[in-house]
């Protein structure tokens, strides 16, 4: 038996379908307000069987703050994939990152010792990876540095690892995954989807930064044969292509049917978006921008895939096969 939390996100649904599609038998844990129509939407984008799919899961409802449930969820279970996380860049949600992100790790940790896991697959980030010298790309190794460079976000996703990591001096078997951005099908407005959507609408400019992107459906297959074949305790970065945010925007676009953006955004244009949110903060309303998301959209960085490339000879889909599959979803297409 596996458990599975976070699974109508767009990791965790593409994950069900891995694991579901293999044979497994699988328990994902939901709270009562998330969508898991997405993830009936997911399989069935994919797969003629999606119903027989589906059949092989079994929902179970609580979340990462209720104890006795998530203890109950565990029971008879081999391996868990801890999927689950927020995500926001929002100055209003860095405590409830602290308490979804590391408190509600923190506790599925405890309750994987509880009930004698053989195995967590925890799902980091590229976030959580520390920086490298201009030029290099950076891998596992790298070394984090707590500075103000790092947003709320980053925090707490590696204050997560920490989690993880002490769960595994207290006898836990464990092994991370530090994605970077994930293209695949999800709920609107939700991860990548938020960008997905943008540009499908059209926009005139592109960050000057860049970045990594990874398919959806490599983040599952390299997570599966990870939790049989990964080293104990060890990360591997999970990266599909760098490349500029430019080159990202335009194979969305163009994917989409879009009109490409043909303009840099100028630091000018960023500093008063800034502004712009943080009286949209006072007033209640989300940013659009953020201290943090303006920083990463100037930033160059790039990592490596070398270590879980050499672990498993694992081809990660390029960027026409990432974007073709995200057009095709939006567009009502189907992949068979």
């Amino acid at each position: 038996m596996e458990l599975i939390t976070g699974g109508t996100g767009i990791v965790g649904s593409h994950l069900l379908l891995e694991r579901t599609a293999a044979g497994a038998k699988v328990r994902a844990l939901y709270r009562p307000n998330s969508d898991r129509a997405q993830v009936e939407r997911t399989f069935r984008f994919y797969r003629p069987d999606a119903d027989a799919l589906l059949q092989r899961i079994e929902w179970v409802t609580g979340d990462l703050h209720d104890v006795p449930a998530l203890e109950d969820a565990m029971q008879g279970v081999q391996h868990v994939y801890h999927a689950a996380a927020l995500v926001s860049f929002d100055p209003r949600d860095d405590r409830a990152l602290y308490r979804q992100n590391v408190r509600g790790t923190a506790n599925v940790v405890n309750a994987a010792l509880l009930a004698g896991v053989e195995r967590l697959c925890h799902v980091s980030s590229t976030a959580a990876i520390g920086s490298a010298a201009p030029g290099v790309e950076r891998n596992e190794s790298s070394p984090w540095e707590d500075d103000a460079r790092h947003s709320p976000y980053a925090r707490s996703k590696y204050q997560a690892e920490l989690e993880v990591y002490r769960g595994m001096a207290e006898g836990l078997d464990a092994v991370l995954v530090n994605p970077c951005i994930v293209l695949g099908p999800g709920a609107v407005g939700r991860s990548s989807m938020t960008l997905v959507e943008r540009l499908r609408k059209g926009t005139r400019y592109y960050p000057a930064g860049s970045n990594a992107v990874v398919d959806a459906r490599d983040v599952a297959s390299c997570m599966a044969r990870l939790m049989r074949e990964g080293g104990s305790g060890e990360r591997y970065l999970l990266v599909g292509t760098n490349l500029s945010y430019q080159r990202l925007f335009t194979a969305l676009a163009e994917a989409l049917g879009s009109k490409a953006p043909q303009h840099p955004l100028p630091d000018w244009l960023l500093d008063l978006g800034v502004r712009a949110g943080t009286l949209q903060g006072l007033f209640g309303m989300r940013p659009f921008i953020t201290r943090h998301t303006a920083q990463s959209a100037r930033t160059q960085r790039a990592w490596s895939n070398a270590k879980v490339s050499a672990l498993l000879g694992h081809h990660f889909r390029d960027l026409p096969e990432m974007v073709a599959n995200v057009a095709a979803y939006v567009q009502g297409r189907k992949t068979y």
